[in-house]
């Protein structure tokens, strides 16, 4: 048996294989971030697939930090219910599947994946304290909610220039008070967030933690900083830490990470031994890139926990299961031509390149 079919724990949850569904924005809530019909489907279709741990799209906070048209929401109760839906079909049928909510803050406009967000009123530089525990607080109660919803996890976005990224990186962060200067201040605001988090969800549920492991900008900083900080967040609480990066212009970012990786496919491979050493033998999974299951057995060899993938699930969500029981061992036929990536900013998530309605309407113009 490969080792990408073998099950691992995170904490007490184990995980019938080695494939993470890293968390992709769907777009695909209504209006209001209800969970919709088209939501639930999206999730059926990945819990067929056999991606041992699948996450959740970014989960809104807070109605000021949602970034997406149609975001889903947990910044009230009355979610839960829709919420539960999507944990009731991977459960159901994703034959020991299981599942996390991702929590997540946009924070101020401009950054990450949000492409053509609309400005809001939310300044991390200019926030006052009470409206920076305010935040905090959502955190820990969407946490609750997701729990209540049956997720087996939560997950929190803390990369890619979004809220929790914008405090600790010194490309963004400016702040000159107990949030912002050195290291440890630009931290505080993750590590309350974790704290917060872990007595809302209790000791028993596994937190996940996605975070950059450099931002890739002239005035960000690098895996050292960034390794400090998951050795902080996994002494506090956290028990998986998963690898991505960057803070802005993700399109070229990832383009020119892709030409660098070449046939070594993964785009943050430099990073995995400075984060294994900071966080000891805490979970650690690493995004971005991996296309082939000889390069997912490389990184497991390498003392890597899980193989997040997101990309290649939009366009074969099927993939962990034609990998691991089926005799199709080709990679993914995800070329990483991102053009799923500028899509989600108004429209649904779907695989652009491979899409069937798409060439039907261009072979008829």
């Amino acid at each position: 048996m490969c080792k990408v079919a073998t099950p691992f724990n995170i904490k007490n949850l184990k995980i019938k294989n080695r494939i993470l569904r890293s968390a992709t924005m769907e777009n695909l809530a209504d209006c209001e971030g209800f969970v919709t019909d088209e939501l639930v489907k999206l999730y059926y279709d990945l819990a067929v697939g056999q991606s041992g741990l699948i996450v959740s799209g970014a989960a809104a906070v807070e109605p000021i930090g949602r970034c997406w048209p149609r975001q889903i929401a947990v910044w009230d109760d009355k979610f839960i219910d829709g919420l539960r839906q999507i944990v009731q079909v991977i459960h159901h049928y994703g034959q020991d599947s299981k599942c996390a909510l991702q929590l997540h803050h946009g924070g101020m406009g401009g950054y990450g994946f949000s492409y053509g967000q609309k400005k809001n009123n939310w300044c991390m530089n200019k926030a006052s304290d009470d409206e920076i525990l305010a935040s905090i607080y959502s955190f820990a109660e969407a946490a609750r909610r997701a729990k209540t919803a049956g997720f087996d996890a939560v997950a929190i976005h803390a990369g890619h220039g979004y809220l929790i990224s914008q405090f600790l990186s010194p490309a963004i962060n400016k702040r000159t008070d107990r949030w912002g200067g050195s290291l440890q201040k630009r931290m505080r605001f993750a590590l309350e967030i974790c704290l917060k988090v872990r007595e809302s969800v209790g000791n028993e549920i596994p937190i996940l933690w996605k975070m950059n492991c450099a931002d890739y900008l002239a005035e960000g900083q690098g895996v050292e900083a960034y390794a400090e900080i998951a050795g902080t967040l996994v002494a506090e609480g956290i028990d998986l830490i998963e690898l991505s990066g960057g803070l802005k212009d993700q399109m070229r970012l990832r383009q020119e990470l892709k030409q660098k990786a070449g046939p070594q496919e993964a785009y943050f491979r430099e990073a995995i031994v400075p984060f294994q050493k900071a966080i000891g033998d805490k979970c650690l999974a690493v995004t971005g890139g991996i296309r082939s299951l000889e390069v997912m057995e490389e990184l497991l060899a390498q003392g890597v926990h899980f193989i997040g993938l997101s990309r290649p699930l939009i366009c074969e969500p099927n993939l962990p299961g034609r990998l691991l029981d089926t005799p199709d061992k080709r990679q993914s036929k995800c070329t990483s031509c991102n053009r799923c990536l500028p899509r989600i900013a108004k429209q649904s998530l779907k695989c652009v390149a491979f899409d069937d309605l798409q060439k039907i309407i261009n072979n008829l113009s």
